[in-house]
């Protein structure tokens, strides 16, 4: 008895000895003990990223990849917001904006960066910004506000098997390239070109980057900027959208091009029920993902130039930005996650799912299409750069949408309309800044 009653004593003891030194764990004999603390669910946050690309099986795979992250940081649950493009993205964010209601990482293409300047938290301290070979081309009143992830030629993919059964050259001046598909369209075989206008993107290649590459100027945009009538005749916008017009009125992108969505206008290329089509780098995982190989697809310069004596420009584009929201509450994890997404196998990840450069120091993308073509095809590259400030000022104020553009071009809207409406918002815009 003296034995059981010295025993229990010391146990209780004990107890209170514990509870009075503040430990927040106890036996498990003891009924009354307090939960063990989960230090990792008491600081444990939700960090929000927004993003969009129109490839669904590879925002699949990087959703899942993104949430890897919590493996780095136990205390992080990822929570991944996705859209199918980057308009749609853009009205969302601009929506949550006014708002006040950010997520705490944004992507972000290099024309939406000016627009986000005043919530973008400055990224220069991170170690992984000094080794982004882009980045600080992209600055913004000399500060880096967001990263990007990748780089790629815009290229004009065909199906070599077409081009053989018809007998046909890839062209390299744009006359041939009309002339090509002409061709193509004579034959009654195929749709020369695959286009998908009734979403407004798809002729990018076209009205939004030809002025640029017929300017020659990588700084475009500002250089326009300055002037009242950036778009009258003689200047690279007139001259290249002439030649846009001459591709519209060969009616060569099918009985309607306005009635496709780019969908539908993909599927004709991936079924080989047209030949031709002009997209980014970033359109050849989603070929590969729906056809199942890329044996009969390959990929030339758009021959944007009238003379094979005049340099061969080809754009390269920087893309899928990220950066972090100043207003975030969890502005410490997403620079964490930023290091971790660039340094770590994520990055190598994002670039070979994408099929593109890479555009970290030390990391090489294995994407044997691109170095294909970079052997086949003698090209001088051409930088995109998004227009700075004023640019963008004049931009929103005059609603300019390079896209639609396009769109009224298909639709029959005169060039030389188009050109003096534009003239007229212009020299207002600017006489109003």
């Amino acid at each position: 008895m003296k034995k059981k009653l010295v025993t229990s004593v010391l146990s209780i003891a004990l107890t209170i000895g514990l509870t009075g030194c503040g430990a927040n764990t106890a036996m498990k004999e003891s009924p009354t003990a307090a939960p063990v603390a989960d230090s990792t669910k008491e600081n444990a946050i939700t960090l929000k990223l927004a993003m969009w690309d129109s490839d669904s099986e590879f925002l699949d795979s990087w959703t899942k990849k993104v949430k890897e992250f919590s493996t780095v940081m136990p205390n992080v649950k990822m929570e991944v917001e996705t859209f199918k493009s980057d308009g749609d993205y853009l009205q969302a964010m601009k929506v949550r904006l006014a708002a006040n209601e950010l997520p705490d990482i944004i992507e972000l293409k290099p024309n939406f960066i000016n627009d986000f300047k005043a919530e973008l938290l400055p990224l220069d301290d991170l170690s992984v910004t000094a080794k982004n070979t882009k980045a600080k081309q992209f600055a913004v009143d000399g500060k880096v506000l967001a990263l990007p992830v990748i780089s790629f030629p815009e290229l004009v993919y065909y199906h070599p098997s077409v081009f053989k059964e018809l007998g046909l050259s890839v062209p390299t001046t744009w006359e041939q390239f009309v002339s090509v598909l002409t061709e193509i369209k004579k034959s009654g075989k195929y749709q020369p070109y695959a286009m998908g206008g009734k979403d407004s993107w798809p002729n990018y290649p076209f009205n939004e980057f030809m002025p640029m590459l017929a300017s020659g100027d990588e700084n475009y945009y500002d250089k326009i900027a300055g002037m009242d009538k950036p778009f009258e005749k003689g200047t690279p916008f007139y001259k290249s959208y002439s030649d846009i017009q001459a591709l519209y009125d060969a009616k060569v992108m099918g009985a309607d091009p306005l009635g496709l969505s780019n969908d539908q206008a993909t599927g004709l290329f991936e079924a080989k029920k047209a030949a031709v089509i002009a997209a980014g780098l970033w359109y050849l995982p989603q070929y590969k993902s729906k056809v199942g190989n890329i044996d009969d697809i390959a990929a030339f310069p758009l021959p944007a130039r009238h003379s094979e004596t005049e340099p061969l420009k080809v754009m390269t584009f920087t893309d899928n930005f990220f950066g972090i929201n100043n207003k975030s509450k969890n502005k410490e994890a997403a620079k964490k996650f930023q290091e971790w997404m660039f340094s770590s196998d994520a990055y190598s990840f994002y670039v070979n799912k994408k099929q593109a450069n890479s555009v970290m120091e030390g990391v090489k993308a294995d994407v044997p299409f691109l170095n294909d073509f970079y052997k086949t095809n003698k090209f001088e590259e051409f930088n995109y750069r998004p227009g700075g400030e004023n640019f963008n000022k004049y931009v929103n104020s005059i609603q300019l949408d390079w896209k639609k553009l396009g769109q009224e071009m298909m639709g029959g809207t005169s060039l030389d309309k188009i050109a003096n409406d534009l003239n007229d918002k212009w020299a207002k815009a600017r006489a109003s800044k």
